[in-house]
């Protein structure tokens, strides 16, 4: 019966046009702050599900929003909080210093 329910309220146009929002607003969005220098404002995302390539399936993209010069990292999934930690370290930090602002989803 349930699923005759739900069938039904999908193939119904009105059900469709006045459905209810069932999530909560969302904020107004606030625009990033303009960068005064290099590597101090980075944003930071990850592009997983690749094609493993010597053990790696995932890839961390780090960009500098000043510059908009980019690092890219593999990694390799699952990944913990460790293995991105030491990654960013050694691909970032060690290279342009501590950032002040990391944006990321």
């Amino acid at each position: 019966m349930h699923r005759s329910v739900k069938e039904y309220i999908n193939g119904y146009a009105v059900c469709q046009k006045i459905k209810a929002e069932t999530l909560a607003p969302m904020g107004l969005l606030q625009p990033l702050s303009i960068p005064c220098q290099v590597w101090d404002d980075i944003t930071l995302d990850f592009i997983e599900e690749l094609p493993t390539l010597h053990g790696n399936d995932t890839i961390m993209v780090v960009v500098d929003r000043f510059s908009k010069s980019a690092h890219f990292l593999t990694l390799t999934y699952p990944f913990t909080a460790k293995n991105v930690a030491d990654k960013f370290m050694e691909g970032i930090i060690k290279l342009h210093g501590m950032p002040v602002f990391i944006v990321s989803d």
